[in-house]
C-alpha cells in the first residue's frame, strides 16, 4: 500500500507539470492522484475509529460482566 502523503504531492506535482505544458491528461492524472490520496487517509482514519470503537466496546462489555459476577457473588 502506498502512502497517501506520497501519492498527495506527486499528484501535486503532475497536476502543477500538466498545467505548464497545457497536457490535460497529466493534469488530469495528478488531481486523480490528490483524490485517491484523500480517499485513502480517510478510509484510514475511519479504520482506526471503527477499531477503537470496537475495543472499547468489549473492554465496557468485560467490566460489565465483572461488575455483574461481582454482584452475584455478594449475594451468595
Amino acid at each position: 500500500m502506498s502512502d497517501p502523503k506520497m501519492d498527495k504531492a506527486k499528484g501535486k506535482i503532475k497536476e502543477a507539470v500538466g498545467k505548464v505544458t497545457d497536457n490535460q491528461q497529466l493534469e488530469a492524472e495528478g488531481e486523480l492522484e490528490q483524490v485517491g490520496a484523500a480517499v485513502s487517509e480517510k478510509v484510514a482514519d475511519i479504520k482506526g475509529d471503527v477499531a477503537d470503537a470496537v475495543g472499547n466496546t468489549f473492554e465496557r462489555a468485560g467490566e460489565i460482566a465483572s461488575d455483574l459476577k461481582d454482584k452475584a457473588s455478594d449475594k451468595s
